[in-house]
């Protein structure tokens, strides 16, 4: 590396995110990587004739947030130009989906595949039952296919089924099913991956004539939120050779960390063959259990007798199972581990967290003697207890603390009581784990912000305080998008802190988070995000100066 910095940005408040949580005033950087970090006087030493140099007048500089459970190549094309947007959060009422639906159905011609992404009928209670049929009776003649927002569920009409070739004797994919009626016939839906995916037909598979443009596009809308680094949880495996072109091709703006889709085959890659920077394979993802908004979740307790219960087709008591047993959730484990491969296990039912446990707990003392960072992804009813024998275990917890924003209220109607203890991030932060936040975008948007000001806050959107107890502080909220998320991706030596030799990857701010009140850092502005050393986003032009230490920006 050169002993003069390309870089140096001035004038800053940095939060290094180092051991110490320490602060400084500037950052030099050199060939993509941090030179050095200190005062505004020790940095000069690095600026040469060349140097380009930023004064940031003051403004907050962190790690580039990562996120560390995030679907870039699913999103791409869930939210896509091929794909209707329907989201809650975007159609307002249940008239705006359903007409979205018949207008993209009347423009459709021979050979077209309308696909939607994002019923939600928790927010819009007034949509009606989903199903097949009622897709039939919307496009009678035109493949249609609707996935639910949170991926667990999709449905599909009488003319997609058909050109899918899915019939009542087509066997269920590996830890997932097509629904039947009680006479066996098929109800046109598909619960949890693969099955969601494949009703969804072609529009959602890897298509090379859009794959650039389109996951081009998905990073550039992370790098909006300040985003320098993704986990890819729902990584296909024929995705690989597309996304290492395009990461060949381009300057992206955006790290990707994936985990294939595990299968009961094992996995479709060796382990430790690829060092890239930018895209590497580190993982693989199993579906433990579902979506508490579909009833798929094993919990010790029943939903609750409410009008959101009965929104989403569900009876009071009702309670989920897995969708693996123990010993074939062992049986994946056996083929995933021994070959190298970190194993990240979604699961929101406590009971399905006992069997996960057990099961790792199995496995390390099969395969010992090597660092594997086991996760558990949304961790919804996890307990306290839960977690600190998780801690022991070595296992580390990526928690979905967005639902409390997005679906708190809607979780007091489910849960109860039990909402209250909904991912308890602050039981983490107790026992000392390092964990981390996420957005499992494109279920929510993309917004670690907003993340952190909730596991702060732990306020729903009518304001409602779910679990005060479990709060975390500023410190945990910003090391869990960005050092310890780094730590889970095993990335940690690479970014995630603003230390010497690590990427220059930064996001500037308009605020200090850690001089923002909780409940207002979720509306903190990103202005800047920079990748090794290269702007990669701005919204705003903070002007470059010719000058160091004391001396006036002209």
């Amino acid at each position: 590396m050169s002993s003069l910095a390309d870089t140096v940005l001035l004038n800053a408040n940095i939060i290094t995110v180092d051991d110490r949580f320490s602060l400084a005033e500037a950052v030099a950087v050199a060939e993509g990587r941090i030179l050095a970090v200190g005062t505004a006087a020790e940095i000069s030493a690095f600026a040469g004739p060349d140097t380009d140099i930023h004064d940031l007048g003051g403004r907050t500089v962190l790690p580039g947030f990562v996120e560390a459970h995030g679907h870039p190549t699913a999103e791409m094309n869930f939210l896509g130009p091929d794909c209707i947007d329907i989201r809650a959060v975007v159609c307002g009422t249940a008239e705006d989906v359903l007409r979205k639906i018949r207008d993209a159905v009347a423009e459709a011609g021979p050979g077209d595949w309308v696909v939607a992404f994002g019923w939600d009928p928790l927010l819009l209670p007034d949509l009606p039952p989903m199903s097949g049929r009622l897709l039939t009776e919307l496009s009678p003649s035109v493949p249609l296919s609707v996935m639910h927002y949170s991926a667990h569920s999709s449905w599909a009409n009488d003319a997609a089924m058909d050109r899918l070739g899915i019939t009542a004797d087509t066997p269920d994919p590996a830890g997932s099913e097509y629904c039947r009626y009680d006479d066996g016939s098929l109800t046109g839906e598909g619960k949890e991956l693969p099955a969601s995916m494949i009703l969804m037909g072609p529009k959602l598979e890897v298509n090379d004539k859009t794959f650039n443009r389109y996951l081009a596009s998905q990073l550039a809308r992370m790098a909006v939120a300040g985003v320098t680094a993704t986990g890819d949880l729902a990584f296909h495996p024929g995705s690989h050779g597309p996304v290492r072109s395009f990461f060949d091709s381009t300057d992206a703006p955006v790290r990707i960390r994936a985990y294939e889709m595990s299968t009961p085959a094992g996995p479709a890659r060796s382990a430790g063959a690829d060092e890239d920077p930018m895209f590497r394979q580190v993982g693989a993802k199993v579906w433990t259990d579902g979506s508490p908004w579909i009833g798929n979740i094993e919990t010790s307790f029943g939903y609750q007798d409410s009008p959101a219960t009965r929104s989403i087709g569900l009876e009071a008591g009702h309670r989920g199972c897995s969708n693996y047993t123990a010993q074939e959730l062992l049986a994946i484990g056996r083929q995933y581990v021994p070959a190298g491969w970190q194993l990240a296990c979604h699961v929101h039912g406590d009971i399905a967290v006992d069997m996960v446990l057990e099961v790792v707990q199995q496995l390390q003392a099969e395969f010992p003697g090597t660092d594997r960072r086991f996760r558990l992804e949304h961790c919804g009813t996890i307990t306290a207890e839960q977690i600190r024998r998780a801690h022991g275990l070595g296992i580390t917890v990526s928690f979905f603390a967005a639902h409390i924003h997005y679906y708190g209220d809607v979780l007091i109607e489910l849960f109860g009581e039990r909402a209250q203890a909904w991912t308890p991030a602050g039981a983490a932060a107790d026992c000392g784990m390092k964990f981390s936040l996420h957005n499992d975008a494109p279920v929510t948007p993309e917004n670690p912000l907003l993340s952190m000001q909730v596991a702060m806050t732990r306020l729903t959107q009518s304001g409602v305080l779910l679990g005060p107890e479990f709060r975390i502080g500023i410190e945990d909220a910003i090391r869990s998008h960005t050092i310890h998320a780094a730590w889970q991706l095993f990335s940690e030596h690479e970014f995630g802190s603003i230390e010497p030799g690590k990427f220059a990857d930064f996001v500037v701010l308009d605020r200090d988070p850690l001089q923002t009140p909780a409940a207002e850092v979720g509306s903190i502005e990103v202005l800047q995000t920079w990748l090794a050393g290269r702007l990669a986003h701005q919204t705003t032009v903070i002007r470059a100066a010719a000058c160091l230490g004391d001396e006036k920006c002209s």
